[in-house]
């Protein structure tokens, strides 16, 4: 995994008041993954959610959904267009995601990850192998900072993990990119 900076000039104010009215309007207390983007734009929060099993390829959910036009996120989604299937992602205290890889055997998996709301002890941690009963793992900690957009690559086996007190909420967008065209 790798994790590269991609802006620091991500209005933090601007993001998080969305996140609060899009959550409070739609009544998104509760959700983990809430699909910013569809494909037809009709508020389907939904619809991209989860890992595998969705109606249509991932591409296709890339139309911003209609009660976030016009606002700080709908300007996000549209200056990283390169990237679709966009989500918010919450990771509640003390819980952590299984270790897994996000590899379709060709190309590289791309996200694009704008923290919303983050605390000193969130990181995504990669692993250099899949970990073992008895057997020790390099596991490298990255921490996304306020304020930025960082450009990870998931490919490889990964998780992410919240050891502090607050909810962890990050705006995600993917795409996938040729191997051979890869410089990291």
């Amino acid at each position: 995994m790798f994790v590269e900076l991609v802006d620091n000039n991500i209005d933090v104010v601007a993001i998080q008041n969305d996140l609060t009215k899009l959550i409070a309007e739609h009544d998104l207390y509760y959700q983990n993954q809430i699909s910013i983007t569809s494909v037809m734009g009709d508020d389907n929060w939904s619809c991209s959610i989860g890992r595998g099993n969705l109606k249509y390829k991932e591409r296709f959910y890339s139309t911003i959904n209609k009660s976030l036009e016009g606002t700080y996120i709908h300007k996000l989604v549209e200056k990283y267009n390169q990237f679709y299937r966009w989500r918010i992602l919450k990771l509640l205290p003390k819980s952590t995601y299984s270790v897994h890889d996000d590899f379709n055997g060709v190309d590289d998996n791309l996200r694009l990850h704008i923290p919303i709301q983050t605390n000193n002890d969130c990181f995504l941690c990669s692993f250099a192998q899949m970990p073992q009963s008895g057997q020790q793992v390099n596991v490298i900690h990255e921490h996304l900072a306020l304020g930025n957009s960082y450009e990870v690559n998931t490919t490889g086996l990964h998780t992410a993990v919240n050891y502090g007190t607050t909810d962890r909420y990050h705006l995600v967008g993917i795409r996938y990119e040729n191997r051979n065209n890869r410089t990291h």
